[in-house]
């Protein structure tokens, strides 16, 4: 895994700025999610809380937010906001979160599985952190996108992000081309898991 902006400042600052928000499509990944009211959503490898903070004005006060990070930076930057009780930031491993099993509703993976060592075990542990019935959520890089960064062998075609869900327990994988350089994939745990 290679680090494109060692800065930790601006890292926090790319990671979290409006900009990133939009081309991400936050909003919409989030309505596409079907998140609501009530709901308890992990975001793994939640840099600084771009997807987490929306997904906290989704869930309401009902809801719950985890929003977990191995960078102590990162969290320590969504600490400095002040949030609120239901927003829970941990300082973990995606694949070692620590959070009990059948903890949430869903999962999001944004732009984390290519960063890691073994995403097989980011898998597994979304899965066990899944309530029967949860879904999770990748967003990753497209292959067949024309850019330096990251590079074309570090990012994770379909059949590749397919395997992973499948070796994890998960079904009713779908693959949606998300927008010019991202696709997201999602899949389901069964009620019976």
């Amino acid at each position: 895994m290679q680090q494109y902006h060692q800065n930790p400042e601006s890292r926090i600052r790319m990671l979290g700025s409006e900009d990133r928000q939009k081309w991400l499509r936050v909003d919409d990944l989030i309505k596409e999610a079907g998140i609501s009211r009530g709901m308890t959503c992990v975001d793994l490898g939640c840099g600084a809380g771009t997807l987490s903070f929306p997904l906290l004005l989704s869930v309401g006060e009902e809801g719950k937010v985890y929003a977990v990070d191995s960078d102590e930076r990162m969290i320590e930057h969504i600490r400095t906001k002040n949030p609120p009780a239901n927003f829970v930031p941990v300082i973990s491993n995606a694949d070692r979160t620590g959070l009990e099993d059948r903890t949430a509703d869903f999962c999001f993976m944004v732009l984390l599985l290519h960063e890691v060592e073994e995403p097989d075990s980011v898998m597994t542990e979304a899965f066990r952190l899944l309530k029967p019935g949860g879904r999770a959520l990748v967003l990753e890089w497209r292959v067949d996108l024309d850019i330096p960064h990251p590079p074309v062998n570090e990012r994770i075609n379909r059949e590749q992000i397919e395997q992973l869900f499948e070796q994890a327990g998960f079904s009713g994988f779908e693959y949606t081309d998300w927008s010019r350089s991202h696709y997201i994939a999602t899949g389901s745990k069964n009620q019976t898991d």
